[in-house]
């Protein structure tokens, strides 16, 4: 009989990045999938490279999936 071995990685996690884009009087809704904070900081910092958007970052949340509710991320907190 094989068995699946039990994968030690962290799971991925639900984060919304809320920012404002250069000249926009709304906010925008970004979300990604990342394993902390700090790599859906950079996932969103290179889609705005890749499309040259100027955008301001006003929070990042983390979805918790036991309360169903978004949580702020602290700018320290992975």
């Amino acid at each position: 009989m094989i068995y699946m071995k039990e994968s030690n990685d962290t799971q991925l996690e639900e984060f919304k990045v809320v920012y404002e884009l250069e000249g926009s009087v709304d906010l925008a809704t970004k979300y990604f999938m990342a394993n902390q904070t700090e790599d859906a900081k950079k996932m969103f910092s290179f889609v705005c490279e890749k499309n040259d958007l100027i955008s301001t970052v006003h929070r990042i949340e983390k979805w918790n999936r036991w309360s169903s509710k978004w949580e702020i991320q602290d700018e320290d907190n992975n």
